[in-house]
């Protein structure tokens, strides 16, 4: 967790020993400062979120596109009680999830249904070399001059998954949210089954298309 409360601010640590608020759960944190690793929170116990994951540089290049406000915002289910925190909520009600490490396609579904209950969602898929994302193959796959296709107003490209993993392109796809991809700072759209549903009845297994953006059409999307 990068951002708590302390008195009337929410903001990271900055020194060792400090204390603060979990905006989540309101329970006290401790300041962690590593002298390599990013600062951050820690619960006393476990954290309150179950989907909370290890976060770095990556996450927090993309955290500081956003104002404080937005970033790691606690929300609950009214009816449910149930508390998640979102990596970033717009004042436009868009939910965006970075997700750099491995996760399940059982998570995918839980958070997309907790999220979409009163928000738009966007993931935003960290593409590299660690556990399973397969960035290198992810690359080798691109080829937007092979099928381009028109839909939306906007031009993708259908191209096939390169060498092993193609259950990662296929999880991804079966999503039921916006989903798009960061490789080395390069943003695509993935068509997914949210507003993309007649290109993937196009598609073969291993097949995916992709939509590029630039960063600024990105994050505009993201703003509402």
């Amino acid at each position: 967790m990068l951002l708590a409360r302390v008195g009337e601010e929410k903001r990271g640590p900055v020194a060792k020993g400090e204390r603060g608020r979990c905006p989540n759960c309101n329970s006290e944190v401790l300041a962690v400062v590593p002298r390599e690793n990013i600062r951050h929170w820690r619960h006393r116990a476990r954290d309150c979120d179950p989907w909370s994951e290890p976060e770095g540089p990556w996450h927090l290049g993309w955290k500081d596109q956003f104002p404080v406000e937005a970033r790691e915002v606690s929300l609950i289910d009214p009816y449910t009680g149930e508390r998640h925190r979102a990596d970033i909520r717009t004042q436009a009600g868009v939910v965006l999830e970075l997700q750099h490490s491995s996760i399940p396609e059982e998570e995918i579904a839980a958070r997309e249904a907790f999220y979409t209950r009163d928000h738009r969602m966007f993931w935003l898929v960290h593409m590299h070399n660690e556990g399973s994302f397969r960035g290198t193959h992810f690359l080798m796959s691109l080829n937007f001059d092979k099928r381009p296709i028109n839909f939306g107003g906007k031009r993708f490209s259908i191209m096939s998954w390169v060498g092993p993993g193609k259950q990662f392109i296929e999880k991804w796809k079966r999503s039921s949210t916006h989903v798009f991809f960061d490789c080395g700072g390069s943003i695509f759209y993935l068509a997914t089954k949210k507003g993309c549903a007649p290109i993937l009845e196009q598609l073969k297994k291993g097949e995916f298309a992709l939509c590029p953006l630039t960063v600024r059409e990105f994050l505009e999307a993201v703003s509402g």
